[in-house]
């Protein structure tokens, strides 16, 4: 107990008792430390300058920082001698930490496209416009929907059918007789004989009060759905793909804020660790820095963990192997006009594909309800037809038959009135769906234009952050040294620094997703579309 009296007092006395500094300082100690203490200079990010952002910081698109960082610091030996009847430092026992490696997942064997080279936001949604399993179903209902157009539209063209055939019926009751068709016998009975028929049969539709046009004109507006529909998806994508892409960055970016925070750790061990060798520091600090530098390897090692599922999420969403080793290259969204947002509410109402399909499927409605209504009425046709029958082939003896038809079926058990009601139900459900399209597309415009006027005042704050809180760190680290500050306020000044960086990390990849989100909500046009199916 006397011992550590007399350490707790002598380093009081060296601490509150300031040495005169000498007139001309060695050129090696840039702080004018007292002579015989050991100071580390200050340790700044490359290329950086006093109160300025390092290169590695959010915000500044660029390379990640290089994963080769330095160990921990070793111990310091004291400098100063140990003066008789001085009790020597204690020497905490403290565990180094070793910083692991990076986790790598293997590449597939058979590389793709995505993986040769850095990609921009706008190449990987391309990608993902030729390879995404949604856009292949989108244009699958286009097809379908010519499909339909082509079944309906063949009724207003003539229709051909042709037969031929062969018939041997032998008579097994009675007198048979030889001809080329059937015959009446003496006693009334009729006898077929063998024989060759053919025939030649055409069939126009002339009126059916425009039922068939009318169908015709419903399966036209449901193919411009589909139309529409293939954009809604390629729309959706584009917008996922970018925002899982500057997820990625933004984690990307997260590391090389952690990596500097593990070297400023390491600095800052180094630092404790040199005034507990020249008796002025405490063994307390060592510990609490030794800490700070194991959880800022742990804060490493996850945030190359989260940049690594961000890449399996942008494959995935760009329909790859999520075993392909992703570059984001440098990029950012480009900037929209958000002045006026009644102007951009406006032009979303009239371009966004989800609009356009809802006023499709109205139309198709429409003449859904006028088709049905004009189920049982009458039909006139036009009908041509050519036969022949006889015992040779082919068969010579030939006729000819033209004449129209009606088909009117004016009693059908209810048929025609269930046919109108289900139509009209589709067409007030089409109506509504329009309003309810109106209304999300308006809401999101709303809170894109919000997301983004909120991401573009958190860039600039964070800038202002960043800046304050390096300076902090700054000062800390200097009363520190002096023997002013405790080493509780330079680790709460590294904390607050390292958040700051983290902020503006999150803002700046904010900010492009905001963007692309209002990109998305006026319907603006997508990076190098496919062309729909025709």
């Amino acid at each position: 107990m006397v011992g550590c009296g007399i350490v707790a007092f002598q380093a009081a006395a060296q601490i509150n008792t300031p040495n005169p500094a000498p007139a001309n300082p060695p050129a090696n100690n840039p702080n004018n430390a007292p002579a015989g203490q050991v100071t580390p200079p200050v340790v700044t990010p490359p290329d950086a300058q006093p109160g300025s952002v390092p290169a590695t910081q959010p915000g500044v698109t660029q390379p990640a920082a290089p994963t080769t960082i330095p160990g921990p610091a070793p111990d310091i030996v004291p400098d100063a001698p140990i003066l008789p009847g001085e009790t020597p430092p204690i020497v905490p026992n403290i565990q180094p930490v070793q910083i692991p490696p990076p986790v790598e997942l293997p590449p597939p064997p058979n590389p793709n496209e995505a993986g040769q080279a850095p990609l921009t936001a706008d190449e990987a949604a391309r990608i993902a416009l030729r390879n995404q399993p949604n856009v292949v179903i989108a244009n699958a209902g286009i097809m379908a929907a010519q499909g339909r157009v082509q079944q309906v539209r063949s009724g207003l063209g003539p229709t051909i059918g042709v037969g031929a055939g062969y018939t041997n019926v032998r008579n097994i009751s009675g007198n048979s007789t030889q001809g080329g068709g059937t015959t009446n016998t003496p006693s009334g009975s009729v006898v077929t004989t063998p024989g060759y028929q053919s025939s030649v049969n055409t069939r126009q539709l002339l009126f059916d009060f425009g039922r068939t046009r009318n169908e015709v004109r419903q399966a036209s507006s449901q193919l411009r759905a589909a139309g529409a529909n293939l954009t809604r998806v390629q729309s959706d994508l584009v917008l996922q793909v970018k925002q899982a892409f500057y997820t990625y960055v933004q984690d990307q970016r997260l590391i090389a804020v952690n990596e500097a925070n593990v070297r400023s750790t390491q600095s800052q061990l180094a630092l404790a660790q040199a005034r507990l060798g020249v008796g002025t520091g405490l063994p307390s600090d060592v510990v609490r820095a030794q800490t700070s530098v194991a959880d800022a390897v742990f804060n490493l090692d996850q945030a190359r963990n989260t940049a690594s599922i961000a890449r399996t999420t942008l494959a995935l969403a760009m329909g790859i192997d999520p075993r392909t080793p992703i570059q984001a290259a440098d990029s950012a969204e480009p900037t929209v006009n958000a002045d006026d947002v009644n102007a951009l509410v406006t032009t979303a109402l009239r371009q966004r594909p989800e609009i356009l399909q809802a006023q499709a499927n109205v139309q198709a409605s429409n003449f859904g309800v006028s088709a049905a209504r004009a189920n049982n009425l009458p039909t006139v046709s036009a009908n041509v037809g050519i036969a022949a029958r006889s015992q040779t082939f082919p068969p010579n003896n030939g006729n000819l038959s033209a004449g129209v038809s009606l088909q009117w079926n004016p009693f059908d058990n209810g048929l025609t009135r269930g046919l109108v009601r289900e139509a009209e139900a589709n067409r007030l459900t089409a109506q509504q769906q329009l309003v309810l399209a109106g209304q999300t597309v308006t809401t999101d415009v709303a809170q894109a234009y919000l997301n983004l006027r909120t991401a573009e005042q958190h860039v600039t704050t964070t800038a202002a952050e960043v800046a304050n809180a390096q300076e902090s760190v700054r000062l800390a680290e200097g009363r520190y040294r002096g023997g002013v500050g405790t080493f509780l306020d330079v680790i709460t000044a590294e904390a607050a620094f390292v958040t700051a960086q983290t902020n503006q990390v999150n803002a700046g990849s904010a900010l492009d997703q905001a963007r692309a989100a209002l990109t998305r909500a006026i319907g603006a046009n997508l990076p190098a579309l496919p062309a729909p199916i025709r």
